[in-house]
């Protein structure tokens, strides 16, 4: 028989064996560590990135918002701006021109103005002329109403001015009608015109427009409504219109 301590004697001994989980759970543990950190690192930068984008996204979006705000303004303010230069070039233009036509204006009114004066010396010389009635215009205004203008003109000798009132009616037939005038005096050397409005009554149609001057020599002055021509003889109308004659006296 084999010697069986001798064997025994040989073999190494063999230490008792550790379970396996128990001896890598410190590993395992690093390593679950490790992944936890590494994912929640990620996902913290990720999420700064993230929320940085967003911000920067939207920063430029109001950015270009506000830019094309500023350029459909700065748009307008061109627009306005050329009308403006416009409406200036043409305001200096028509100031240029109305300068003009004030300059030439002046000029001729001058000459006018110089004209006049050597026909009065000469009519002076010549006797002067008496107080008359130069001119009558009548213009039409809406809703029924008048303009009247009377030129008066008188060039005296002695240089004498000229005083007294004008009364200005209107003849239909018997009827005589008297025109309110804002101002019937006169005062004046050579010239004065004596301009004013009146509203004509409701189916009152004259025939005659007459001017009566009360001065120093009366003047009294007829005119056809119609066709404003003057009536050169008036004693023969003397007789249709008795309302005139009796305001006369």
């Amino acid at each position: 028989m084999p010697n069986t301590e001798t064997n025994t004697a040989s073999q190494p001994a063999q230490l008792p064996k550790k379970p396996f989980m128990k001896g890598s759970m410190p590993l395992m543990l690093g390593g679950v560590v490790l992944c936890a950190g590494s994912m929640l690192l990620g996902y913290t930068v990720g999420h700064r990135q993230g929320l940085t984008v967003v911000g920067y996204d939207a920063d430029a979006e109001q950015l270009v918002d506000v830019v094309q705000k500023q350029k459909t303004s700065l748009n307008a303010l061109n627009k306005s701006l050329n009308a403006a230069v416009q409406e200036k070039d043409v305001a200096v233009a028509n100031s240029n021109d109305l300068f003009e036509a004030l300059t030439k204006a002046k000029a001729e009114k001058e000459q006018v103005e110089g004209m006049s004066t050597i026909y009065r010396e000469v009519l002076r010389e010549r006797g002067g002329l008496s107080l008359t009635i130069q001119n009558l215009a009548v213009k039409a205004l809406p809703e029924n109403a008048y303009e009247y203008q009377i030129d008066l003109v008188q060039v005296s000798s002695n240089r004498r001015r000229a005083t007294g009132s004008v009364e200005i009616r209107l003849i239909n037939g018997t009827e005589v009608l008297t025109i309110p005038m804002e101002d019937s005096n006169f005062n004046f050397d050579d010239i004065e015109r004596l301009t004013g409005r009146w509203t004509m009554p409701k189916g009152f149609n004259p025939q005659y427009i007459e001017i009566r001057v009360n001065g120093a020599t009366p003047v009294i002055k007829r005119f056809s409504w119609a066709r404003g021509k003057p009536i050169d003889n008036t004693a023969a109308f003397a007789a249709e219109v008795p309302q005139a004659e009796a305001n006369a006296k």
